[in-house]
């Protein structure tokens, strides 16, 4: 009873009581403003839950691009592995190696 207001009457202590148009009042305000805290509560909610998947998703977005990055130049670097390897095969093969070296060699122009 902290808004009803207290008077002695002959000894003894009586409440007077609010009228209840005052009471609704102030209940529809505290309803109003309990409402209004609840959906700025759930709007800010809502903004940090949308601005964190959105990060997440350029942060996926930019991994991605690392990943495809990260693989072509795996795909190159076995390109190479690749050429490398064969160089040394056919310079190693048994054909290659009876083969004559000439003394001087001598080189053609295309004109």
């Amino acid at each position: 009873m902290d808004s009803e207001e207290f008077i002695k009457r002959r000894g003894k202590t009586i409440a007077t009581r609010t009228p209840l148009s005052v009471e609704i009042k102030k209940s529809i305000s505290m309803l109003l403003f309990t409402l209004l805290a609840i959906i700025i509560l759930v709007s800010i909610v809502y903004l940090l839950n949308s601005s964190q998947t959105s990060q997440k998703g350029n942060s996926l977005k930019q991994q991605q691009l690392q990943k495809e990055q990260l693989q072509g130049k795996s795909h190159d670097l076995i390109q190479l592995l690749i050429n490398a390897q064969s160089f040394k095969n056919i310079e190693n093969s048994d054909l290659v190696k009876s083969m004559v070296k000439p003394d001087k060699p001598v080189y053609l122009d295309q004109k």
